[in-house]
């Protein structure tokens, strides 16, 4: 088996990230866009020891779950994974794969917003032309348009691909509440915009400092550097569920809180709340989101989530994409609380540190497609002192 030689498989399985799966003499291949029982004349184009990647060079036996994509950049930009099938069959394919990794059923919290759901970007600039980067390259993919962005910033990308982005390197747009924050990052000093919050190399420029979305009659600050879930469905989902799980008890710790968003969602259920979070911006954003809806019973405290030492009745953890440090692990087994949520964007590590976490019992496991038509999802899960 060569590179550029042709074959024609038959898709037997699907992974989590938009590739049908084939095998060539026993050996795996995987097949970017290619769904379960389609008939496809491939390309090998990469062919490793373990495995082989293909491209689709005809469809002979097409799937009926195969739709056009809506995007004319889905094959150049790599953002998206799954805009070649229906969303049902996406989310069908999200939880196969999580109930595989698991080993148990997995619960889907429902969300609507397949597109136009994302409240922030992040463009690159290129020799004054703006885009994405494409998977995995610093190639850059220029577009005017995303799909899966709120209509307001996709308005304001196409007003600056028609302006002078010389010297500028990135451009951050955020929408909440139909007001725009733009971020502009690059050798520059003054670059004039029309938008309702204009930051230009994370410095304070004119218009509102901040931002504020409202839900479930909290209100909810946002700087140009601080984290805020970019899907407000998909949060609202994951909170709500958190709470349920959580229940109540005299005290909670929020690790990686950001901007405090889940604590003061959680802050009729305790005593006594503390949030713990290393951006200070995420910092200064939570301790205006506790003014703002008058809430006395939390604490936030800048810093890395290692260096915790309280013990708590309760604990939520929501960590980055590579999950939980050895410290952290080890603060969790010896705490002695009797629920810990752990909230996940990224499955595998979440799975790693739950076997790490040798104290706690795997309750209950749901997921929401926070992240539609890309390959991501965020998952919430229980865990019980054993």
């Amino acid at each position: 088996m060569n590179l550029n030689e042709r074959y024609i498989v038959k898709i037997i399985d699907e992974d989590n990230i938009g590739n049908g799966i084939a095998k060539i003499d026993n050996k795996i291949i995987f097949i970017k866009n290619a769904l379960l029982n389609e008939e496809i004349e491939i390309e090998i184009i990469k062919n490793n020891k373990n495995y082989m990647k293909g491209k689709i060079i005809n469809i002979i036996s097409k799937s009926n779950k195969r739709v056009n994509p809506v995007c004319k950049y889905y094959n150049k930009c790599g953002g998206c994974n799954f805009l070649h099938t229906t969303f049902e069959n996406e989310i069908k394919i999200k939880t196969n794969y999580l109930e595989k990794l698991f080993n148990r059923k997995v619960g889907y919290l429902n969300i609507n917003n397949e597109l136009n759901y994302r409240n922030k970007v992040v463009l690159h600039i290129i020799k004054g032309k703006l885009g994405y980067f494409n998977d995995k390259t610093h190639e850059l993919c220029i577009i005017n348009h995303c799909n899966l962005l709120n209509p307001k910033i996709n308005l304001k990308i196409d007003e600056l691909s028609k302006m002078n982005l010389k010297n500028i390197n990135e451009i951050m747009i955020r929408c909440i509440n139909d007001k725009i924050m733009i971020n502009i990052i690059g050798n520059i000093s003054n670059f004039s915009i029309d938008c309702d919050s204009l930051y230009i190399n994370n410095n304070y420029i004119n218009g509102e400092k901040y931002l504020i979305d409202e839900i479930n009659n909290y209100k909810f600050s946002i700087y140009p550097e601080s984290f805020y879930q970019i899907n407000r469905e998909g949060m609202t989902n994951i909170y709500d569920k958190a709470k349920s799980y959580i229940g109540t008890s005299n005290s909670l710790l929020d690790l990686y809180c950001g901007t405090g968003t889940i604590g003061i969602w959680m802050s009729n259920n305790f005593n006594k709340i503390v949030g713990m979070e290393i951006n200070e911006s995420s910092i200064k954003n939570a301790n205006i989101n506790k003014k703002i809806n008058n809430i006395n019973n939390i604490e936030f405290i800048c810093d890395d989530a290692k260096n915790i030492k309280e013990k708590f009745d309760s604990i939520i953890v929501d960590p980055p994409r590579n999950g939980l440090s050895k410290d952290v692990i080890d603060y969790l087994n010896n705490s002695g609380s009797n629920k810990i949520v752990y909230i996940s964007c990224n499955p595998n590590t979440l799975k790693r540190d739950i076997d790490l976490l040798n104290k706690y019992e795997l309750i209950d496991l749901s997921y929401t497609n926070m992240f539609p038509r890309t390959k991501h999802c965020e998952s919430i899960a229980v865990l019980e002192r054993r």
